[in-house]
């Protein structure tokens, strides 16, 4: 906890870089600028910030200034580590542009095909996607998105080209696609297109489950746990699932959990086809079964989702549309 003399009248000033205002402020939120200044006024009196002072003193709620900090990271004013919250010192950051110390030749060598290519990459996306007049906030935010996830130059293009075909070439939208690929463990463009693959794949099972079971809605986040298990961890086609689904046509309105249950059993016993499947188990036995797998879903409730590890990338197509 951090003491800190508190002035009777507040006559001080809290000073907002000219960088911020030329190069952030116009593409800002009301909401977004005024977390952004009051933290800097938090931070000249020495106070320690969180969230909740934030929430209390500028009258918003937890969801609009958690969604103001993350703007503010996109946006290069904000930095999270391991120590919390870094505000970024635009004043050093834009000296640093201009600066080049002194580097061994080979590391020197190194970097500069590194900025070649990088170079290459902004120019292409400059003529492909903005007819040659992109501007200095796109060069800066594209440098931003390699820093932040590594991307190689042709995953930067492809970001851009994804974004272009949906109509949605606006910054945030740019941002939230790119931090899907990176959660899903994309760095090159090969480990892009196997994500892609297996994105689709995941994303045409739901749809078949949804219509299948009639739900008449997407699937959601939790249900999804459970489909990702069958896909990732079980290593099913949809073949089997579906083969589950009708199934379980025996119960009344069967319930994801209902259908997890069948599947995980054919799991445990190592059915690895939907023939192996069918010369063990008879679609008549299963009446019979009903209170084994009612005890099956009593358990799967009582485990967390933690306990199974899942790659992190949502349903970018049904999330970004919301933007």
């Amino acid at each position: 906890m951090k003491f800190v003399q508190k002035n009777k009248l507040e006559l001080g000033d809290t000073l907002v870089p000219d960088l911020f205002i030329q190069n952030n402020m116009k593409t800002l939120s009301g909401n977004d600028i005024k977390v952004y200044m009051y933290i800097l006024y938090l931070l000249k009196k020495g106070a320690d910030v969180d969230s909740d002072m934030i929430v209390k003193d500028l009258g918003l709620s937890n969801d609009e200034v958690k969604t103001s900090v993350e703007v503010l990271q996109a946006e290069g004013l904000l930095q999270k580590t391991t120590r919390g919250v870094v505000v970024i010192d635009l004043k050093e950051m834009e000296i640093n542009k201009s600066y080049t110390p002194k580097f061994d030749n080979r590391q020197k060598k190194y970097e500069n095909v590194i900025d070649e290519k990088r170079k290459a990459a902004v120019d292409a996306i400059c003529e492909s996607f903005f007819n040659g007049l992109m501007t200095f906030n796109w060069s800066t935010d594209i440098g931003n998105l390699f820093n932040m996830y590594s991307f190689s130059e042709e995953v930067m293009i492809a970001l851009f080209q994804y974004c272009k075909e949906r109509k949605a070439l606006n910054r945030k939208y740019v941002f939230a696609v790119a931090e899907t690929w990176h959660n899903g463990g994309v760095r090159t463009f090969e480990e892009l297109e196997s994500f892609l693959d297996n994105y689709d794949k995941f994303n045409k099972i739901k749809q078949k489950i949804s219509r299948a079971l009639n739900l008449g809605r997407s699937l959601s986040k939790y249900e999804e746990v459970y489909v990702k298990k069958w896909i990732e961890e079980y290593g099913y086609d949809f073949d089997i699932i579906e083969e589950g689904l009708k199934r379980s046509t025996s119960t009344t309105n069967p319930s994801i959990k209902y259908i997890d249950a069948i599947i995980t059993s054919w799991y445990k016993k190592g059915f690895k086809t939907v023939q192996e499947i069918e010369e063990n188990e008879s679609p008549k036995s299963l009446p019979e079964k009903k209170s084994e797998i009612k005890r099956t879903v009593s358990d799967s409730r009582k485990k967390s989702y933690q306990s199974y590890s899942q790659r992190e990338y949502d349903n970018t197509d049904d999330f970004y549309d919301d933007i």
